[in-house]
């Protein structure tokens, strides 16, 4: 019997596939805290990065938490952090369209839902601007023996 839960990359390829189709969005990556502080300079902005929290299984049906940083730097020329901020939020809320409302191709199943978001101002001692928000990827989860690889 093949395997049909949905892997943790899965998740960040669908994630990936959905900012790079977002017409604003230039790069987007995964992992933790200390990648993303370390990644900054090299990144092209405004910037969709992934980290991972939990996976929790119950009842058949996983669920995996990460924040989900949308991160940018405000042009010199203008130094509005407003706009950015403003954009910034509207990624987040974006992304998780794409999945529940849009043209998100899915393996099978699953739910994808922001409980909250948080600001971010001057993250990381640099000038990145932008918002932080906690998502929840939950899908059906078939745990049992005849998935045992043999």
């Amino acid at each position: 019997m093949a395997n049909v839960n949905l892997t943790y990359r899965d998740v960040i390829n669908a994630w990936s596939d959905a900012a790079t189709a977002h017409l604003q969005i230039a790069s987007f990556d995964h992992g933790t805290l200390d990648y993303l502080d370390a990644s900054s300079q090299e990144r092209k902005y405004p910037y969709i990065f992934m980290r991972p929290l939990s996976a929790v299984v119950a009842e058949r049906v996983k669920t995996y938490n990460f924040e989900v940083y949308s991160l940018d730097i405000p042009k010199i020329s203008s130094g509005n952090n407003l706009d950015v901020v403003t954009n910034t939020e509207t990624y987040i809320y974006d992304l998780v369209a794409w999945f529940n409302f849009g043209p998100a191709v899915r393996q099978q199943y699953y739910d994808v839902n922001i409980t909250t978001v948080v600001p971010v101002n001057e993250a990381f001692q640099d000038r990145l601007f932008g918002w932080v928000g906690t998502v929840d990827v939950t899908t059906p989860f078939n745990l049992d023996y005849c998935s045992y690889p043999q």
